[in-house]
């Protein structure tokens, strides 16, 4: 099933070349502010045990994959996967220094990453930015790549101007087959467990 008849307002970012103030708030306010009191309570809630295979999708600039990493510290490793040559850039950068991580670009329908290869895959604020007709393929994706008894944890904003309706989000992780054991609502935003 795909979105295609979705009637929502959707604007495609242009991610390669940002700007100055986008800019700004990837290398400075991201990081300082985003990473404490986003990024570092989501991995907590994740409750690894360090050993796992993670996949982060859509990592950005790579601070939540710092965190992961840093979690990661019984032999786990974690993927960080981005279409974006200036965030990958900038990850690969920010993730000097940990072994147990690396970065991909492309998009992630057509990497060729091995199925059932990883025990998470995590996604903040990603799904939104991609185009409602390609969103169900993608999650399918993520699923296929999901080993047996694998979690899924996004988290995503939900409010009318900019997001996508908690309902629709679950439907796309039903429709990949994928089940929902929790839903968080969080202000503007929801964090949704899924497991395979």
């Amino acid at each position: 099933m795909t979105d295609n008849s979705s009637k929502e307002k959707f604007e495609q970012r242009d991610f390669e070349k940002p700007g100055f103030l986008f800019r700004f708030c990837l290398s400075v306010i991201h990081p300082l502010i985003s990473g404490p009191r986003l990024y570092s309570p989501f991995v907590e809630g994740l409750e690894l045990e360090g050993s796992e295979r993670v996949l982060e999708f859509g990592c950005g600039n790579g601070v939540l994959t710092v965190y992961l990493a840093k979690a990661l510290d019984k032999g786990g490793t974690v993927v960080g996967v981005d279409t974006s040559s200036y965030m990958t850039e900038r990850a690969m950068t920010r993730l000097k220094g940990h072994s147990n991580a690396r970065i991909m670009k492309g998009d992630i329908r057509s990497l060729g990453l091995e199925p059932e290869s990883f025990d998470l895959v995590t996604f903040i604020h990603v799904l939104h930015d991609i185009a409602p007709g390609k969103r169900q393929s993608t999650m399918d994706t993520l699923s296929c790549l999901l080993a047996p008894g694998g979690r899924l944890c996004l988290m995503e904003p939900v409010s009318s101007f900019h997001g996508i309706p908690e309902e629709k989000i679950r439907s796309i992780a039903n429709d990949a087959g994928l089940r929902v054991t929790e839903t968080v609502p969080m202000g503007r935003r929801v964090k949704i467990s899924c497991v395979k």
